[in-house]
């Protein structure tokens, strides 16, 4: 019975973690509470603070690492909270509940904060209007003609390594224009495919990690685009639609037809969206008459993304839609669609200078 009790014993080292743990969840909730109030604290302390600390000094270290961090965060993380737990249920608890608790601390110290900066429409001063069925109409049309002259432009060579580097110049040059900070170097890794393609997602961004990740079974075409993307939100931006919004331009901006075709691709592809339900009866018609080579490439796209089961069919955008609203999206999942709008109001406001 002496035995027992003392294999029952919570240790020292898991009490620790674990009320530094509960100090640290109250600390996030006092601070989310005073950046809600106060954005210009969010701005000089967080934003142009802490958060570009521990970008530099991530990157300048696990960052010039060949693999991803993922591969060593997750095992240390696992390792610091769960190591020598396993002889008390009442360690293996308290070793969880440590766990679970810096697992949400360090998603918004390392990151999450960031869902207090303004939208991208309003720090560009871009309009809001609404769409309409005549403008994706009109736009969709547009696209495809564009896309049908791009396709014949591609280069068998697509060096996805390399693409990162082009991609990140063009992107801190992006940012850097619109005064949002760009220290450090932020990496996009490709990690084991079918990883995130069995959740129907193509690329995430790990804060723990530091890193973006993007499925290495994905259709090569679409690398860039995803890159783009996940590399926005290592810089700091939360909202989906404005990281597809900077992924389209930053990849514009190369001099690489490859990279230009993955994020007009990209864009079609919602245009597209909105185009079928909007023309149900002719969509199959319409499809079957795009040009043989895009219609290849969209075909490639599906026969990837369908080589991995969908494990999480019912429950998958449900989750994540209340995730984003919960952290200030109101249009929850949807706000992927709304790159639509940004490029329009920032094409308007272009052509107006």
């Amino acid at each position: 019975m002496k035995g027992l009790k003392s294999s029952n014993k919570i240790s020292g080292r898991n009490k620790v973690l674990l009320r530094l743990g509960l100090w640290g969840f109250l600390s996030v909730i006092i601070l989310k509470l005073l950046f809600s109030f106060y954005p210009g604290l969010y701005d000089a302390i967080y934003l142009k603070g802490l958060f570009q600390i521990v970008r530099v000094v991530h990157d300048f270290s696990l960052g010039l690492l060949p693999i991803p961090s993922l591969y060593l965060v997750v095992p240390g993380m696992l390792l610091i909270f769960f190591w020598g737990s396993f002889g008390s249920w009442k360690n293996v608890l308290v070793s969880f509940a440590g766990f679970i608790l810096w697992t949400i601390n360090l998603f918004y110290i390392l990151w999450a904060f960031n869902y207090h900066q303004p939208r991208l429409r309003d720090v560009l001063e871009l309009s809001t209007n609404r769409i309409d069925s005549s403008y994706i109409s009109t736009a969709f049309e547009a696209q495809t003609a564009k896309l049908s002259f791009m396709v014949y432009t591609l280069e068998d060579d697509w060096d996805l390594d390399c693409y990162e580097k082009q991609i990140r110049e063009s992107q801190e040059f992006l940012l850097s224009s619109w005064a949002i900070p760009t220290l450090g170097r932020v990496r996009v890794r490709r990690i084991l495919a079918g990883s995130l393609l069995h959740f129907r997602t193509k690329g995430i961004y790990i804060p723990h990690a530091f890193e973006g990740h993007v499925d290495a079974g994905l259709y090569h075409v679409q690398h860039p685009f995803t890159m783009a993307h996940e590399m926005a939100h290592g810089y700091g931006i939360t909202g989906e639609s404005d990281c597809n919004f900077i992924a389209y331009l930053s990849c514009l901006a190369i001099d690489d037809p490859n990279i230009n075709f993955s994020a007009e691709l990209a864009y079609w592809r919602y245009l597209a969206s909105y185009y079928a339900r909007l023309h149900r009866e002719d969509w199959k018609n319409v499809y079957a008459c795009l040009d043989p080579q895009l219609r290849y490439h969209l075909e490639k796209i599906r026969e990837y993304i369908n080589r991995y089961k969908d494990w999480m069919p019912r429950y998958r955008d449900k989750i994540y839609d209340r995730y984003l609203k919960s952290h200030g999206i109101s249009s929850g999942i949807a706000s992927y669609d709304e790159m639509i709008v940004l490029i329009k109001a920032y094409s308007e406001k272009q052509e107006s200078f």
